[in-house]
């Protein structure tokens, strides 16, 4: 089998989207990958179900309810799931590369005052109703309180509105829970479990870095340092000096790492991609923004250039559902459910239609 061949089928069985790595449930699920893109709120149930043997939607929601799963800004000023008790670890760990987004939050406005008003009216609020609050909920809490949330010299209405909301994430004053509506609710992170020590400066820094290097390695390797620098937002200098210490972070969580093909990765991937890889190869029909594809800096084990034209064929930060057979993308779906296939994957329309049909049947599913 040819080397890029095992990279991919690697990555989706490292991932969890075969049943010899499928997780027991959602928070297994996101725990396996340390963090998952979910900057679409739709697509969040698919891309953990997808991950996990035989949960419904309800049980992913579920998990969101019960406080197991938040949603934030941990890294990238990407928004991403995580389970609750990596939430502050991970935002303390990774805040520094964020000094770029703060200055230009402080060109909106959003002074140390501000951001010290918004938080308590927040909250307020949530004494309230700890439950959680939608975005208009808190937005019309803040304007009463007399706190403006749109800058009259932006084009972009609400772009204050949203650096506000995340800066509060940031701060780790709020997180996203509850699904209601389609809408996950606002909730008090502040009781979450706290990360004493990681922060850049501190003395647990360079450890957790290397922690996150690991689980990281773990749950989408194999990777090298310009994978880590692409999905955490870290200098190349940083990711490589992560990796490095990789293995003996690895080893001390009880996830030991090696090297396979050229990246780090579980130590067992070579035994799996053997006994798996039939699995690995079988059709995935997985929804936007997944972490299989939007994980990586090289993912050209996935696909060509011709394949990321078909994902994001408007290049503005907007992907389409994609199905893979073989490790590498063949068909994506476009807007009206139509299936179009990658250049030379025509007899793979059918099946690609079929198990996107199967994933839209489980997403309106409401019983467990």
């Amino acid at each position: 089998m040819e080397a890029s061949r095992r990279v991919s089928l690697g990555r989706i069985i490292a991932q969890g989207l075969v049943p010899a790595t499928a997780a027991r449930s959602p928070l297994d699920a996101v725990e396996n990958l340390a963090a998952l893109q979910g900057q679409q709120a739709s697509a969040i149930p698919w891309a953990i179900g997808v991950r996990c043997a035989g949960v419904s939607r309800a049980r992913v929601e579920e998990s969101f309810a019960r406080g197991e799963l938040v949603r934030s800004w941990p890294m990238r000023g990407t928004v991403h799931v995580t389970s609750a008790r990596d939430h502050h670890w991970l935002r303390r760990l990774l805040r520094h590369r964020r000094a770029s987004w703060e200055r230009q939050a402080l060109a909106l406005g959003l002074t140390a005052a501000l951001v010290e008003r918004a938080a308590q009216v927040a909250c307020d609020l949530l004494e309230t109703s700890p439950l959680g609050v939608s975005r208009a909920e808190l937005v019309e809490a803040w304007g009463s309180s007399g706190i403006d949330t749109v800058t009259a010299s932006s084009s972009q209405d609400g772009l204050r509105r949203r650096h506000l909301i995340m800066r509060l994430h940031l701060d780790g004053v709020l997180a996203a829970g509850p699904v209601r509506a389609g809408e996950h609710l606002m909730v008090d992170a502040r009781p979450l479990p706290d990360a004493p020590g990681v922060a850049k400066g501190e003395s647990g820094h360079e450890e957790a870095l290397a922690v996150l290097a690991a689980r990281y390695a773990w749950g989408h390797g194999p990777v090298d340092e310009a994978d880590l620098a692409r999905w955490t937002g870290l200098t190349l200098t940083e990711a490589r000096r992560a990796l490095a210490g990789a293995r003996v972070a690895g080893e001390s969580i009880g996830l030991p790492i090696a090297e396979f093909e050229g990246g780090l990765a579980r130590a067992d991937l070579a035994d799996l991609v053997e006994a798996s890889s039939g699995e690995a190869e079988a059709m995935l029909a997985l929804p936007s923004f997944d972490e299989l594809h939007v994980g990586y800096k090289d993912r050209s084990c996935l696909t060509d250039e011709a394949g990321e034209a078909l994902i994001c064929p408007a290049k503005n930060g907007m992907f389409r559902p994609i199905a893979v057979a073989g490790g590498r993308v063949v068909a994506v779906r476009a807007p009206g459910s139509r299936v179009v296939t990658a250049d030379g994957c025509g007899t793979y329309e059918e099946s690609a239609r079929r198990a996107f049909g199967d994933w839209e049947k489980w997403l309106s599913e409401t019983q467990q």
